[in-house]
């Protein structure tokens, strides 16, 4: 019995040490605070760091198009990203070729919000309205 009790204790004591360190590195590594996206140059959105620009947008009314809903398969989703979006990704290079990645295009599933950000939106996204339906 007394076996059975230390091998219990023990295990959860691993579980807990392991939950911990998550934690710290989470707290280290993630940024915190609030993150300002300037959307063409004129509306400025403060937003929670650690998402991906598709849902910072949709959270604060611009429902930019994604057919995909923001897997990254139908390149529907792209923003012009000026300033703090990092480099291109794998997901993105079979839909942005180099002309465009030189002219910063992105696709906002993807581009994780972690710094101060400048992009530019088609003007058409500031009359999109979101429809709750039933099908």
């Amino acid at each position: 019995m007394t076996t059975i009790l230390l091998g219990v204790a023990l295990f959860i004591s691993m579980i807990l040490g392991l939950v911990y360190i998550i934690l710290v590195a989470r707290q280290r590594l993630v940024p915190q605070g609030d993150v300002h996206i300037l959307v063409n140059g004129e509306k400025d959105l403060v937003v929670n760091p650690g998402g991906k620009l598709l849902g910072a947008l949709a959270d604060k009314g611009l429902f930019i198009s994604s057919a995909c809903g923001g897997g990254g398969t139908c390149g529907q989703c792209r923003v012009k990203v000026l300033e703090g979006g990092g480099s291109l990704l794998p997901t993105e290079e079979g839909h942005i070729n180099r002309r465009e990645a030189a002219a910063c295009e992105r696709l906002a599933c993807q581009v994780a919000v972690k710094q101060n950000m400048k992009v530019e939106v088609p003007d058409e996204v500031f009359g999109v309205k979101k429809w709750l339906c039933t099908v």
